[in-house]
């Protein structure tokens, strides 16, 4: 887990950037033209303990599909789901914080974390915390 908000920053940046980048184009979405994406870089983060149930899901995740394999996002999230809950259950695995908007409390990233700790009645998680600011 990281603390310092400039190595959140380049995390999320970086790592999270290159699975939303993929996400977007599984989706045959351009990743360069999401408003969402491209705000990512101009925000301050920062590790905060946050409510599960105060989180938004973005629509257009939720309601997506794989252009290739016709999957739905959500029909592999129920199955990630049950997997991650077995593994958290048993102790089996620890879990990176979930990132999402301050403004909106929008849900970056962490889908099946958020999904998985809701389903478990687990009121509050680590998140990334990413608030716009104007430079």
């Amino acid at each position: 887990m990281l603390e310092d908000s400039d190595d959140i920053h380049d995390f999320v940046n970086t790592e999270v950037r290159k699975e939303l980048d993929a996400d977007f184009e599984s989706m045959g979405e351009d990743p360069r033209h999401d408003a969402l994406l491209n705000s990512l870089a101009k925000r301050k983060w920062k590790l905060e303990i946050v409510g599960v149930d105060e989180i938004r899901m973005n629509p257009l995740i939720l309601n997506s599909a794989d252009l290739k394999t016709g999957r739905k996002f959500v029909e592999r999230l129920r199955e990630r789901r049950s997997e991650l809950r077995k593994a958290l259950e048993t102790g089996g695995t620890v879990i990176w914080p979930i990132v999402l908007l301050r403004e909106q409390q929008l849900l970056v990233d962490g889908y099946c974390r958020h999904s998985t700790l809701q389903e478990m009645n687990i009121p509050e998680a680590y998140g990334y915390v990413g608030r716009f600011v104007d430079k």
